[in-house]
């Protein structure tokens, strides 16, 4: 059960960090292309799959 609740906030972690690395690039580039578009949707994805990991591993 610990091991889900880990894995999920790791997963958190990535995520918000892809995203955040997509935000700042594409306000260092002025525009976002088809990577930071790639990277936003699947950083959020994961950051989202983590957080059902993290809450199911919890109740």
């Amino acid at each position: 059960m610990k091991i889900k609740f880990y894995i999920g906030l790791g997963m958190q972690l990535f995520g918000l960090t892809a995203v955040g690395l997509c935000f700042f690039s594409g306000v260092k580039n002025g525009d976002y292309g088809h990577l930071e578009l790639a990277q936003l949707v699947l950083g959020s994805l994961v950051f989202y799959i983590g957080n059902y990991l993290k809450g199911r591993s919890l109740s």
